[in-house]
């Protein structure tokens, strides 16, 4: 037996047992019979689009798109169809639409309601291909070119209407597929899906051969539809420690990049992170993130403070159950210890120790218990100095001995020292003792304390 071979057989099978494999998440699209591949019946005749269920046809002022299927018995309405030098395939699958626009008598609009609402919280992106008929040339060829053809949502009373993907440029070539795309974000007005000329006639470029304001045309054929939010990872991933994770985040045609410089659809992860996957369009960026969390083997020690009198909450990432008995994802404690957590996480039975040390949560301060405010330049100003290893910011007052306030600060924090001229409404106090307090608010419990104490003013 060749060992070599056996042995390199067994670490194959090893490095396969630890790689997780995660299936595609994204390519959900919201366009209902987004290729128009389904068709009521193969009898089709000029101007039927709406046998494409649930395509509808917008009927004002007068419409008739045609809907091409290789099942058609009426060979004019079979893909592939004719061209003037080529035969006129669809994208993709065996059906696709063609549209006459910039005809004031004719102008042909489709829509369709989306399958569901789409999503508010991720990039959308919407794209549909199409491709201008081509003109044959001769003195009666009023066929056009154009950049009328275009993407538009409506709400479900066609009033919140929305030109969301267009062209800046005249469309011309003919010869294939032209797929247009862009990313949007939804904003719940988004019931219909429209194709056909939504531009206004500004924004609207036309080239003819032969100009016939009355018989001037252009036609095109549309095909693959999509609303597809870019959901392509999950918002967290488990890592087991040893293993690598494998992603598919391919989506559709687009390149796809990644935060930590890989490139593709397909990849590897083997450390935990944050992950930000990217969609490259021509204009615009569609992102999505997930957080990767490594599982280590052995027991995760986790170290905290507690304050006098604080309650500290400990949040398991898992179901598990705790040493005493306690099953619950959290639990909350108001003393330094030792807490233990046998989870059951998707890389088996884990443990987690939290060792709580208690800690004082007060500021530490500096003030003096003399100042000597006679403009000899030495002593002459009472300063206070407050300092913590967290954030902290209160109040400071200074009074006299029969509870007057002869002084003010508020927002005092250990960026911002104070200092007092010990005076009162600008005139000098004479000789004797006031009280200080500070009153503040931590940032690291959220609690209120106050400490005070007295100065000697000395003449």
């Amino acid at each position: 037996m060749n060992h070599h071979y056996w042995l390199s057989s067994i670490w194959a099978f090893f490095v396969l047992l630890m790689i997780q494999t995660l299936p595609l998440s994204g390519q959900v699209n919201y366009v209902p019979n987004p290729g128009f591949e389904d068709v009521s019946d193969c009898d089709l005749q000029y101007g039927e689009a709406f046998k494409a269920m649930p395509w509808k046809i917008v009927n004002t002022p007068i419409a008739t798109p045609d809907l091409f299927h290789s099942c058609s018995i009426n060979d004019f309405y079979t893909t592939p169809t004719s061209g003037c030098t080529d035969l006129v395939y669809p994208k993709s699958g065996e059906g696709m639409m063609g549209l006459v626009s910039n005809l004031a008598a004719a102008e042909e609009r489709i829509y369709a309601r989306l399958i569901d609402d789409l999503p508010q919280d991720v990039d959308i992106y919407v794209a549909f291909s199409l491709r201008p008929r081509e003109k044959c040339g001769g003195s009666m060829d009023f066929l056009c070119y154009s950049n009328s053809q275009c993407l538009a949502f409506s709400d479900f009373q066609f009033q919140a209407q929305q030109l969301v993907l267009s062209s800046d440029t005249i469309i011309d070539g003919a010869e294939d597929w032209m797929t247009m795309e862009t990313c949007y974000r939804a904003n719940g007005t988004e019931d219909f899906v429209l194709l056909g000329n939504y531009k206004p006639t500004t924004q609207t470029l036309v080239y003819c051969d032969y100009i016939n304001p009355t018989a001037n045309f252009t036609y095109t054929y549309v095909d693959e539809v999509i609303v597809s939010p870019f959901d392509v990872v999950p918002d967290t991933l488990y890592l087991c420690e040893g293993e690598i994770l494998e992603l598919d985040a391919t989506f559709y045609e687009v390149p796809i990049s990644w935060s930590d410089g890989w490139q593709g659809g397909v990849r590897t992860i083997d450390q935990g992170g944050n992950y930000t996957v990217r969609g490259n369009l021509a204009d615009c960026f569609l992102m999505d993130r997930t957080v990767v969390i490594e599982i280590p083997v052995e027991t995760e020690e986790i170290a905290l403070d507690i304050c006098p009198g604080e309650t500290l909450t400990l949040e398991s990432p898992f179901a598990g159950t705790w040493e005493n008995g306690d099953t619950s994802r959290i639990r909350t404690i108001t003393r330094a210890g030792i807490y233990k957590s046998s989870l059951l996480t998707p890389c088996g039975e884990r443990s987690r120790e939290y060792t709580i040390e208690a800690t004082s949560c007060d500021i530490r301060y500096f003030v003096p218990n003399a100042f000597s405010p006679n403009n000899d330049g030495v002593n002459d100003r009472l300063q206070f100095f407050f300092e913590a290893d967290f954030e902290f910011s209160g109040e400071l007052n200074v009074f006299d001995r029969w509870g007057n306030q002869l002084f003010n600060a508020k927002n005092v924090t250990a960026l911002s020292p104070v200092t007092w001229d010990g005076s009162f409404r600008n005139k000098d106090l004479g000789a004797g003792i006031v009280v200080w307090t500070y009153e503040y608010i931590s940032a690291r419990d959220g609690l209120t304390r106050k400490i005070a104490g007295d100065v000697m003013i000395v003449k």
